[in-house]
């Protein structure tokens, strides 16, 4: 299965970057315009985004960043600059620890990372079969799937918590691009919510086995009020990984690139602008 890769512009070096779960990559347009400013920006299409996938042939997160790394290594990419917002961070990293050499740099916006207690209860769900239970996939599955218009869809969205804070542009390029028209005439949800909750459900039992070996210069971002990923996560995270700093992003949520998407690039920019220039001489 060859998975497509959008180009968002941009010269200079590779910058590549992976979604988090639900949101198709338009809602990402304004970070991108930012960071093509300096680097060529593209982004895999996941394969709910692809018609016709099975959400049940996933079983892991570690496929997913095999299917990163497989489409850039199938494109002859090496030295790839990294990007990715929650699991997209996470399957970043994952593919960075399995693939050496990939990437030249890896930035995790709030990747999803658990530790402590939420991590053993998370396994002891996975252990009996009962992650489908979870209140994450449960509340992914009861989505509303369907809408009349675009403007019925955004004015629901407007009253939750969830995109309450978002920056207007961000929230019009989701409301256009993450629902598509139906033969029917109404509107429905680009990225399927079983697709949705099947991404939640087979978050692996022990993350941190799969991206301790990644050994490419990373910053760890968090949204200060991030309820996904929680401080003693944030700092594991740096322990865990070699060439790793932390930081936060003032008054972000979880979903902060698109609350702050001109804050999260410039901490970006500002990330990739400190790294050692590449030796070209070097074989």
């Amino acid at each position: 299965m060859a998975l497509e890769l959008d180009d968002w512009g941009g010269s200079g070096p590779l910058l590549h970057f992976a979604c988090a779960n639900g949101f198709p990559p338009e809602t990402y347009r304004k970070l991108f315009t930012r960071l093509a400013t300096r680097y060529h920006v593209v982004s895999l299409r996941m394969r709910p985004l692809v018609p016709g996938q099975d959400p049940k042939a996933l079983t892991s997160w570690r496929e997913l960043g095999e299917d990163l790394a497989r489409e850039l290594k199938a494109r002859g990419r090496s030295g790839v600059l990294g990007v990715g917002h929650s699991v997209g961070g996470t399957s970043t990293l994952m593919a960075s620890a399995a693939n050496p050499g990939l990437f030249r740099a890896v930035v995790a916006l709030d990747p999803v990372l658990v530790t402590g207690s939420r991590l053993w209860a998370m396994r002891l769900m996975k252990l009996m079969g009962r992650m489908d239970r979870a209140a994450i996939v449960q509340g992914a599955l009861r989505r509303k799937e369907r809408w009349a218009t675009r403007e019925e869809a955004a004015a629901a969205y407007r009253q939750r918590k969830l995109f309450r804070d978002w920056d207007a542009d961000c929230f019009s390029d989701y409301i256009t691009h993450g629902l598509v028209p139906t033969p029917e005439g109404d509107f429905r949800l680009r990225f399927p919510r079983e697709w949705e909750a099947r991404i939640f459900e087979t978050f692996p039992a022990d993350p941190w086995k799969l991206i301790r070996a990644n050994a490419a210069p990373t910053l760890v971002l968090r949204g200060e009020r991030s309820a996904m990923l929680l401080p003693e996560a944030l700092a594991r995270a740096e322990r865990e990984m070699k060439r790793t700093r932390v930081d936060a992003l003032p008054l972000g949520s979880h979903l902060f690139p698109m609350e702050h998407p001109r804050e999260t690039a410039e901490r970006v920019l500002t990330f990739l602008d400190q790294l050692p220039p590449v030796d070209v001489t070097a074989h």
